[in-house]
């Protein structure tokens, strides 16, 4: 099997907390990034930010990353240098992602905080979203949201590219050496 799913206990025993912080570090994201206007989308503006950091203060949040890097160190199955962006998924019913994939990274990654009646659907499979619900896969397969049921409110996951020197290297040649994630955390 190319990918992983991993059940987060202390998102679905805590889901009510983890969906309260997660709504604070998108107002967070908001007030940093979104001015004027609120017209900045926290996924389309998942280059430039990590979502670790707009989670600061929260004990429910550390542990979770804390868990991921190893989750992500072990999926690797190797002790390179790897690195992590992180953003926030926060879409309304018509906001859900079309197909799309995620190249120049080794893994992609998402948990869901508050799904909805979603799927996410792969090229060859599909996922039911549920909360505290993770998957690591290769970058390169294309996916998209698939909502089962109309929702009201917000639809919240968290998303992660994991990259390793040689993506950094295809990434400098697509956008040059400046212009990347300055919150890039490593693992």
């Amino acid at each position: 099997m190319d990918y992983l799913i991993k059940n987060f206990i202390d998102i679905k025993n805590n889901e009510k907390e983890f969906i309260e912080k997660a709504k604070l570090a998108h107002e967070r994201f908001i007030f940093a990034y979104g001015k004027p206007f609120n017209q900045v989308s926290s996924t389309w503006f998942y280059r430039h930010y990590n979502f670790t950091t707009l989670t600061a203060g929260c004990p429910l949040y550390y542990k979770f990353f804390k868990d991921l890097k190893n989750i992500i160190r072990k999926f690797s199955k190797h002790n390179k240098p790897l690195w992590y962006q992180c953003w926030l998924n926060f879409h309304k019913q018509g906001e859900v992602l079309k197909w799309h994939h995620h190249e120049n990274s080794s893994f992609h990654g998402y948990v869901s905080i508050d799904p909805k009646n979603t799927e996410t659907q792969f090229s060859n499979y599909t996922i039911k979203n549920e909360v505290g619900k993770m998957y690591i896969g290769s970058s390169y397969q294309k996916h998209k949201v698939n909502v089962l049921t109309p929702y009201e409110g917000t639809r919240i996951t968290i998303a992660f590219d994991v990259f390793d020197e040689k993506d950094f290297k295809r990434l400098y040649k697509k956008i040059g050496k400046i212009d990347i994630n300055t919150g890039f955390i490593p693992i």
